[in-house]
């Protein structure tokens, strides 16, 4: 669900989708002007857009009114996925804090998928060698003490879930800035031959020229290393015919 918010610019409706199941654990809904005002206070959002991203919600079909009780119902989750055919099982959990910074927190989840992935890939048989040594007990809590970061590039995820690079980029900025991932710039000095080659066969392969002058030195800009401590759940297997 996350990744179609952001895949389809939907953010400002499932920000107040989130608040909404926050503030109301039975999905019923009055929705009268106090309701409204506590989410405009609580969202930092003008009245007019809280109305209009409910209404985004209706026409998602996230909320529908229910006639016979003459309130609003939130659509479970498993709803949704069933409806949407949304397989995925990961799921992360939601906070009021998140929901003040709704695409630091959709950036976060995003880049750790990729994240998880990548540790699965190039450290799990890593650890699995260290648990068969002899010492296997001390190496193993040293090994989950040190942070591994893996190198996650903006052309991965405009690649996998096709978000534009602009947007790949910011989303991750944000969760940098709100700590909810952990991102270590890397750079290479180039000498004034390396500089002028560097800008020749990026413009030749036609990519930006991630070259970058800094104290009176030209560096490349390689891939940033990510590091996520961000945990998911796992929800049920949807029933398949």
């Amino acid at each position: 669900m996350c990744n179609w918010v952001l895949q389809n610019n939907q953010e400002s409706p499932f920000c107040l989708f989130v608040y909404l199941k926050l503030s109301y654990p039975s999905g019923k809904i009055q929705w009268i002007h106090q309701d409204k005002e506590y989410a405009s206070f609580f969202l930092k959002k003008c009245s007019k857009t809280i109305t209009n991203n409910f209404n985004k919600l209706i026409a998602l079909g996230w909320l529908y009114y229910d006639e016979e009780f003459e309130y609003y119902r939130l659509v479970s989750i498993d709803t949704l996925r069933d409806e949407r055919d949304w397989t995925q099982r990961r799921a992360a959990p939601f906070t009021y804090k998140d929901v003040t910074h709704i695409r630091a927190a959709l950036g976060a989840i995003l880049y750790t998928q990729l994240y998880k992935s990548y540790c699965r890939k190039h450290f799990k048989k890593r650890k699995s060698n260290v648990l068969k040594s002899e010492s296997a007990s001390e190496s193993f809590t040293f090994s989950c003490d040190v942070k591994r970061f893996a190198e996650i590039s903006v052309n991965s995820i405009e690649s996998i879930f096709g978000l534009s690079i602009n947007k790949a980029s910011r989303i991750k900025n944000l969760a940098a800035k709100e700590n909810l991932l952990e991102v270590q710039k890397q750079y290479f000095e180039l000498t004034q031959e390396q500089v002028y080659a560097a800008k020749k066969g990026a413009k030749y392969r036609g990519e930006n020229q991630n070259i970058i002058f800094k104290n009176g030195k030209h560096y490349l800009q390689l891939t940033d290393k990510i590091y996520s401590d961000l945990y998911f759940k796992k929800r049920k297997k949807l029933e398949t015919l």
